[in-house]
């Protein structure tokens, strides 16, 4: 593979190159590799290239997406902490008898749900980037 080939030999001669190019993440950013085609080489070793430098790409497109997913991860937490604080207000409004409109109860209702939906997705984000971390050995 690297560094076996002898300079001025026929093995050394260059037919050709590849390119790989990947995106990493949703910043934009973009990272490329590139080969060269020997002559005389044959399709295995090319694909053995192409699928290291593949695996290594892959790696890092992983790690790019984990501080993604974590600060998706607090938005949404951060989120329904406010929507916990706006629902304490309501229950506790209605449960010392005041008053509170069908609007009110309404959004008591709704909130319930969705505190409890995204709490679901919280918790799928959570495994989400526990499994890219142990996939790409990071802690």
């Amino acid at each position: 593979m690297f560094g076996k080939r002898k300079p001025g030999t026929p093995e050394s001669l260059v037919t050709g190159n590849f390119n790989l190019t990947a995106t990493l993440g949703a910043s934009g950013r973009t990272m490329q590799m590139a080969g060269y085609l020997y002559y005389g080489e044959d399709q295995e070793s090319i694909e053995g290239r192409i699928a290291m430098m593949r695996s290594i790409m892959e790696k890092e497109q992983t790690l790019a997406e984990i501080p993604e997913l974590e600060a998706k991860r607090e938005q949404m937490i951060k989120g329904m902490n406010q929507a916990r604080e706006v629902l304490a207000e309501l229950l506790d409004k209605q449960n010392n008898g005041q008053h509170i409109s069908s609007q009110e109860r309404l959004n008591i209702k709704n909130m319930q749900i969705n505190i409890a939906k995204v709490n679901e997705e919280i918790e799928k984000g959570e495994a989400a980037i526990e499994e890219k971390k142990k996939r790409v050995g990071v802690r």
